[in-house]
């Protein structure tokens, strides 16, 4: 498989193709993880434009939805890897959780190209990371598809989070179960 940036491309590139409008995906945006006010009370960091340093991650890929002509909210972040440590579900499972609380609806996942199954450290360190792939073995075509597939599910699994979060959709159950998918 490709290495971890030539990978990314690729998936920008399927995301272009399948995202209309008002998605659009963006490559190293950077996230607010905290909001905070001087002694003043005045917000101080830019909320509409994060910037790496000033209370914002930056993230491999993101797909935004523009609101407005000044707003974009970020529906979901993909952070890549070649291959996946326990490091990198801690540290990109603590980001998520940061960002989480700036933004509730956020999908926030992980994709490996060089591991054919999720490890098990993920299931055992990962706290709020929503999804994780492995993609190594894939043909193109496959790979495209999979990739695709994952993108509407999460934009959509985001939407529905923002309705609930900010109560326009009442629901009696959220559940958080594996799918369980031979290759």
């Amino acid at each position: 498989m490709a290495a971890e940036s030539n990978f990314v491309d690729l998936a920008k590139k399927v995301a272009e193709k399948v995202l209309a409008p008002p998605l659009f995906v963006e490559r190293h945006k950077s996230l607010l993880y905290q909001v905070t006010v001087d002694n003043r009370l005045k917000v101080t960091v830019n909320i509409k434009k994060p910037s790496r340093g000033s209370s914002a991650f930056q993230t491999d890929l993101c797909i935004l939805e523009k609101l407005d002509k000044s707003t974009s909210i970020p529906r979901v972040v993909i952070e890549f890897k070649t291959r996946i440590s326990t490091h990198d579900v801690l540290t990109y499972s603590a980001k998520a959780a940061k960002h989480k609380q700036i933004y509730p609806y956020l999908r926030y996942g992980l994709i490996a190209s060089d591991e054919f199954f999720v490890p098990g450290r993920l299931f055992t360190h990962n706290e709020a990371l929503d999804f994780c792939a492995t993609v190594s073995g894939l043909s193109d075509i496959k790979l495209r598809k999979f990739f695709s597939d994952l993108l509407r599910a999460e934009v959509k699994a985001s939407r529905g989070l923002e309705s609930i979060a900010f109560g326009s959709v009442k629901t009696r159950l959220f559940r958080n179960v594996p799918t369980l998918k031979k290759q």
